[in-house]
């Protein structure tokens, strides 16, 4: 018998199968995930104003299957419109579908708040917008952010991206912990948390081996988001390798401020 404790409505952003695996491969028994995407294919600003309507399209399909719970991967659409958006969007779709509806970008910060995280070095592939965008939604949450600038794999931005979408298929994992490595180093001390935006790069692998060498916590989004989901379904999801926020029993303070 599948979704014996819960199905999840997956929506992701993009076609990537290797997003989809990291909730696969952590699924506890008894939960089935039924995943979708909207299809962005770069990281323009026209791009991401289609999201809200293709998702909320999307959002009604899964409850038709049988979902419990729908999940809204993809951070840019919701940063660009700001936390206050987020949640009514959120709610109102909720309302609608008459599931409860987790958004992208808010599970973040709840998670580092959860943590006790009250200043990040923040690591993303993004320009200014988006990485300012980060600030302001963290500080509501009383979280002060340190940008350690967007990740460029080539020099060649995209968009709103400093790394094209499709060329972050390119970044290894060793060179997101250099990366993360280099810009903690940068900013020095005084941060409680490193926060990893985006699932676009191969981030997984290096979570657990940046917290023990540079003695610090990691907030990878995909986790974050993960470790939300999970929470508001009920159900204690403990990952050995991805993270003290999975694999120590963490729970939410509140949901933002």
């Amino acid at each position: 018998m599948f979704a014996w404790r819960a199905r999840l409505g997956l929506i992701n952003p993009t076609h990537r199968g290797k997003a989809f695996a990291f909730w696969y491969r952590h699924a506890p028994d008894g939960v089935e995930i039924v995943p979708t995407f909207i299809g962005f294919r770069s990281g323009s600003r026209e791009g991401f104003g289609l999201a809200f309507q293709r998702a909320e399209e999307i959002a009604g399909d899964l409850k038709e299957v049988g979902c419990h719970l729908i999940c809204v991967s993809g951070t840019p659409p919701f940063l660009l419109k700001g936390l206050d958006f987020e949640r009514e969007w959120g709610r109102s779709l909720a309302r609608r579908i008459g599931l409860p509806v987790v958004t992208a970008m808010e599970p973040h910060a709840i998670a580092l708040q959860a943590m006790g995280a009250r200043r990040v070095a923040v690591a993303t592939y993004y320009g200014d917008e988006l990485n300012q965008a980060i600030v302001d939604c963290f500080a509501r949450f009383g979280i002060e952010s340190a940008i350690m600038g967007g990740f460029s794999l080539s020099g060649q931005s995209e968009g709103l991206y400093t790394t094209s979408l499709l060329g972050l298929d390119d970044v290894s994992y060793m060179q997101v912990y250099d990366y993360c490595r280099r810009g903690l180093q940068r900013i020095g001390t005084g941060v409680d948390a490193i926060y990893i935006n985006g699932g676009g790069w191969d981030a997984e692998p290096v979570v657990d081996l940046l917290e023990r060498d540079l003695k610090t916590k990691v907030v990878w989004a995909q986790a974050a988001q993960m470790w939300f989901v999970y929470c508001k379904l009920g159900i204690d999801l403990r990952v050995p390798n991805c993270s003290r926020l999975l694999r120590e029993g963490y729970e939410p303070l509140a949901e933002g401020q």
